[in-house]
């Protein structure tokens, strides 16, 4: 699956997948050695071409198969081009298919069992499906229990067929299901098939019954001490822990016969409950022994034989651990409170903490603060896959850090000065977190269920599910942060009398160079005991190369309508104009016809203005196109930074005609606080009128306000020099006289209101 000469992923479509490519619809065949097999249907516009223009638009004629390299899918899935069907399968995930070989390998009643609650939620899945239920809730699946009652024999035989051709002895005992499980009992097995796999429906039930202990409450005492001390890294066989068992069951039972002995030579009557009591005393067999070894935990005896260091290091492949099989199955995120004191902008706080809250904290200026830092980061190859900074752990942090992660972060390693390329971007197939608010809030769901991504939380009194992330916080306190002026330490004892806010050299934007810098060139390129000496780069370029691929990001409409703007604008000839910038369509022109004046809800996304989504029907979304091209792809910071070097470069002095114009808007402004303050003018005094009189200076002409000779034309164009006319005509170079025109007779009454004199100018003797 290699492609040559791309560094960045390599998404996997399954076959069957369709989509649009610009105005083509097309349909995934298969993979290719540097792509996509990809079959185009007709474009819809081919059958307008004339007759006599035939075979000059391959781009709309042509239909048939071509290769796709992953670069261009890549790109076009980017920029908005490639628009996937997400109804189709985009990414199977291959955890909960059906695996044949392993029921094979089960007893009857464990895989009886698998089978019956893998087609039950199966079935429960395409009948929702088939009546549009989504994600069906508690009181939607007892309403389709007849349904799937009516097709689970089927869906039995069906597996069972599948599984009969890889077991030893074929025909087996089948469980022909009498009554549907409970709905809430389907929805267990749902959440289970979903977030730990197709082999984890199998449990230990069949082997559960009476839990009446059968063994005397010595011998249990004796049998426990032994599986704590025997069960270590040597692995004692079974048989030796039962002879241990069974020598000091049988030194128990003679000790006891011996005081009861004593205690009957004495003339003591002994009750038949204590004689009962010792008859108890027996050894346990070798199969109640091997049993109890089994049905001790995985985790208890990896603990005991190899050590915490060995679970942490193998916490991935251990029994509760994450079995992850490629690059983006499963992704962790977590929050950490960086032990660093940065130097923030007041600008920076007032986006993230608003206007009040900075005034009710009394925050004026650039004053050291602590920062949180968001990471999201692959659990399979190691790679982090998105990076957030702020003040506060809550949604919109969490919130931009999935987005990041889905996007191609190559601009920001490069502009910080990065060798490498931070290009490792992808769709998580599930997302790992802890209990927080900003990770269990609805908002965090409905956005789980928009990028069809599903969310695990990591089940409490177990933090050795999570040590991956737990160890990048501490590598990245260890190697980086604590070498750095400004660490605030563990704890007060440890920071004794060092001033952290003080020591604090860095400034937010110099903080995220660093990190970023230290991320793409030095964490991913470390080699890691825990992965085989590999670097966190080398399993994502070994994955992307010849492994499954990852899962593909969303096109540019999913993620505009995840991550974007809600606005509401009211759309113009020219089209909705967001940002200085037009979008416009022709199926949105016909739509404008029928309503010019109204008020259209629109979607935009400032990270991509290549795109941006109205609402043309109650929840009927329309794209439209950036009708500037050189906005395509770009972000709004990246497109003011444009459109502010084309003015510059339109206008060198832009500068300086700023400058005045802000001189004007300021006289502008006095004279508008001149006119208010007459309603609350104070007395008078001599002092205060040598004031006015000193700013009113600025109106009359004096030698400093009159133009200078290098400028060349005054108001209205005029040019002014030394050489002119009484009537302020310009003579650069001497020229006739121009035809004299006959004056106006002036009247007197006229003459007595000082009337200026119109003069009537000759057409051509002024520039």
């Amino acid at each position: 699956m290699s492609d040559q000469g791309f560094s960045g992923p390599i998404f996997r479509f399954e076959v069957g997948t369709t989509g649009r490519l610009g105005k083509r619809t097309i349909t995934f065949l298969r993979a290719a050695s540097s792509g996509y097999l990809v079959e185009f249907l007709p474009h819809p516009d081919a059958e307008h071409i004339p007759e006599v223009m035939r075979g000059t638009r391959p781009d709309i004629e042509f239909v048939g198969r071509r290769v796709i390299p992953h670069a261009e899918l890549t790109a076009a899935l980017l920029d908005g081009t490639l628009d996937i069907d997400e109804g189709d399968h985009v990414f199977i995930d291959h955890s909960q298919t059906f695996k044949p070989e392993f029921v094979a390998s089960l007893t009857d009643r464990p895989a009886n069992d698998l089978i019956l609650r893998y087609a039950t939620v199966t079935l429960m899945r395409e009948i929702a499906q088939e009546k549009k239920l989504g994600r069906p809730t508690r009181r939607q699946v007892q309403m389709l229990e007849s349904e799937i009652l009516k097709r689970l024999p089927a869906r039995i035989d069906l597996l069972n067929g599948k599984v009969d051709h890889l077991r030893r002895y074929p025909f087996r005992r089948r469980k022909n299901p009498v009554n549907v499980a409970t709905a809430q009992t389907i929805l267990d097995w749902d959440e289970r098939l979903t977030n730990r796999g197709f082999c984890c429906l199998v449990d230990r039930l069949h082997i559960s019954g009476n839990g009446t202990g059968k063994l005397a409450p010595e011998v249990e005492a004796i049998l426990d001490e032994e599986l704590k001390e025997r069960d270590t890294l040597e692995a004692v066989p079974n048989i030796a822990i039962h002879e241990a068992v069974e020598r000091r069951v049988f030194n128990l039972r003679a000790e006891r016969d011996a005081e009861l002995l004593r205690r009957e030579t004495a003339g003591e009557v002994i009750d038949a409950a204590e004689r009962d009591a010792v008859e108890r005393i027996k050894p346990p067999s070798l199969k109640t022994v091997g049993i109890r070894i089994k049905s001790r935990s995985i985790l208890e005896r990896a603990l005991r034989g190899k050590g915490p260091d060995w679970l942490l290091r193998n916490q991935l492949v251990t029994g509760r651990g994450l079995q992850v099989e490629r690059a983006g199955h499963i992704v962790m995120i977590d929050e950490y409170d960086a032990d660093l004191m940065s130097i923030i902008p007041f600008d920076y706080l007032i986006h993230w903490l608003g206007v009040a809250k900075v005034a009710a904290l009394g925050i004026s200026g650039e004053t050291p603060f602590r920062i949180i830092i968001s990471v999201m980061i692959d659990a399979f190859t190691g790679c982090i896959l998105g990076l957030q900074l702020g003040l506060t752990a809550d949604q919109d942090l969490a919130r931009r850090t999935f987005m990041l992660a889905m996007m191609d972060k190559s601009k920001i390693s490069a502009a910080c000065g990065a060798e490498s390329a931070w290009d490792q971007f992808l769709r998580p197939e599930k997302v790992l977190h802890d209990s927080g608010n900003a990770y269990i809030a609805g908002e965090t769901e409905r956005m789980c269920g928009l990028l069809r991504m599903d969310k695990i939380s990591a089940p409490k009194a177990a933090p050795f599910l999570r040590g991956l992330m737990e160890r990048i916080f501490r590598t990245v306190h260890e190697r980086l942060l604590a070498r750095i002026p400004g660490k605030t330490f563990a704890n007060p004892v440890r920071r004794g009398e060092y001033d952290s806010e003080a020591e604090a050299i860095l400034t937010l934007d110099d903080l995220i160079q660093v990190l970023i810098v230290w991320i793409v060139d030095i964490y991913h390129n470390s080699p890691n005991l825990g992965r085989d000496g590999l670097t966190p780069a080398d399993l994502w370029r070994h994955e992307m190369a010849v492994g499954m691929g990852c899962r593909p990001v969303p096109g540019l409409r999913s993620m505009t309508h995840v991550f974007g703007t809600t606005l509401t604008r009211r759309a113009h000839g020219t089209g909705i104009r967001i940002m200085h910038a037009n979008y416009f369509s022709e199926d949105f022109a016909r739509v404008l016809l029928r309503s010019p004046t109204r008020a259209f809800r629109v979607r935009w996304w400032e990270e991509n203005m290549s795109e941006a989504q109205v609402e043309v029907e109650p929840r009927v979304w329309m794209p439209l196109e950036v009708m500037d091209a050189r906005a395509r792809g770009l972000s709004v910071d990246e497109w003011m930074l444009l459109l502010k070097r084309d003015d510059v470069a339109r206008n060198p002095e832009a500068a300086a005609i700023r400058r005045r114009a802000g001189e004007l808007i300021d006289e502008l402004v006095e004279d508008r606080i001149a006119t208010r303050r007459k309603l609350r003018r104070k007395i008078m005094t001599e002092e205060r009128l040598k004031q006015a009189e000193d700013r009113a200076l600025r109106h009359f002409s004096t030698p400093t306000t009159e133009i200078t000779s290098a400028e060349t034309h005054g108001l209205y164009g005029v040019p002014v020099g030394a050489d002119h006319d009484e009537d302020g005509v310009v003579r650069e170079v001497p020229a006739a006289e121009p035809a004299a025109e006959q004056k106006r007779k002036v009247t007197a009454n006229t003459a007595q209101r000082d009337r200026r004199r119109n003069t009537r100018w000759i057409p051509g003797t002024m520039e």
